[in-house]
């Protein structure tokens, strides 16, 4: 499908230039085929632009077998409540790498990084054109005699960026090798944990789990490669849906998916001490599921009740109040 968008567009004389894509997808979350995409773009002479924010630490990934053109990723993640401990409300735990906020990382193979002038916000390491009158000035903060590229000088310091979440990323590593047995255990644990957990929430709903449409019993799902599961609320949105689908629970009104949304998330917290995003995808609500290391089937069990039960609240019209 990919290359078939690509050739449409060089025949209306279009010239495709980068292509934009994700590791794993936010709402809904699932795993997009970025290795595959990855692949097209070389051989379309494409750049590859991969947003990772829920990469490095979530799923396996091999920089130098990939060969992106350009890759980003988060080594923090959104905050995350430990279901054991529902008193202290939505805390900040950090996930996929276990380090705080704000932690990325950006990845530019030496054959693009003369590409790559400036930071965000532009700071002391700024690159200028090269027919610039300014081309020739050193940057008043390297070294005399630095053995580092003008691209490494680029990051080397940014404005008033705070550094600390950096140095944390050590212990980050030693911690899932050391406690959690290793980068490949976790993997692991997380997906096995986000497909049990989401056919848990999904059979307490009477409802399913996000997938490709036209797998067959006992094959393994692509999408759900992953810690998140994507699974439909009985919550229709509208009067008419696909004919396939059916719900004990009357329909929302379009204007008031919003209303229902704010009242779910809210309450969750409030409430239950806990968050998961609720979103509108197509004509059902959905929310979307997140494995950790610290969360087993039970807490998936727990979170299934406390959505029943909402749903159920949803349905008299609570959200209205």
């Amino acid at each position: 499908m990919f290359r078939n968008v690509v050739e449409q567009a060089r025949s209306e004389g279009l010239n495709v230039k980068v292509a934009l894509f994700d590791t794993v997808t936010s709402l809904p979350g699932m795993r997009f085929p970025f290795e595959e995409l990855t692949r097209v773009c070389k051989d379309e002479g494409i750049f590859s632009v991969i947003d990772g924010a829920h990469g490095i630490g979530h799923i396996p990934l091999d920089l130098k077998e990939l060969q992106p053109d350009f890759f980003t990723s988060n080594l923090h993640k959104y905050g995350s409540m430990n279901p054991r401990d529902r008193s202290q409300g939505l805390t900040m735990l950090y996930r996929w790498l276990y380090v705080p906020r704000g932690c990325a990382a950006l990845y530019v193979p030496v054959r693009h990084q003369h590409l790559i002038r400036t930071t965000l916000p532009t700071s002391w390491g700024f690159i200028a054109d090269p027919t610039s009158f300014t081309a020739d000035k050193p940057n008043i903060l390297t070294p005399v005699g630095s053995q580092r590229s003008a691209f490494e000088e680029l990051f080397q310091f940014v404005a008033t960026s705070d550094d600390a979440a950096y140095l944390t990323v050590p212990d980050a590593v030693r911690f899932r090798t050391d406690v959690c047995g290793g980068h490949d255990a976790i993997f692991k644990y997380l997906e096995e944990l986000a497909i049990q957990g989401g056919d848990i929430v999904a059979a307490a709903l009477g409802t399913d789990v996000l997938q490709e449409p036209d797998l067959r019993v006992g094959d393994k799902s692509k999408l759900r490669q992953c810690g998140m599961s994507t699974v439909r609320l009985p919550i229709p949105v509208g009067g008419q849906q696909d004919g396939k689908l059916s719900s004990p629970y009357p329909p929302v009104a379009a204007e008031d998916v919003s209303k229902v949304v704010h009242f779910l998330q809210v309450t969750l917290n409030d409430e239950f001490g806990t968050f998961v995003p609720v979103f509108q995808h197509g004509d059902w609500l959905w929310t979307r599921l997140c494995a950790q290391v610290y969360l087993e089937p039970k807490d998936f069990e727990w979170l299934g009740g406390v959505l029943r039960g909402l749903v159920e609240r949803v349905s008299k019209g609570e959200y209205l109040a």
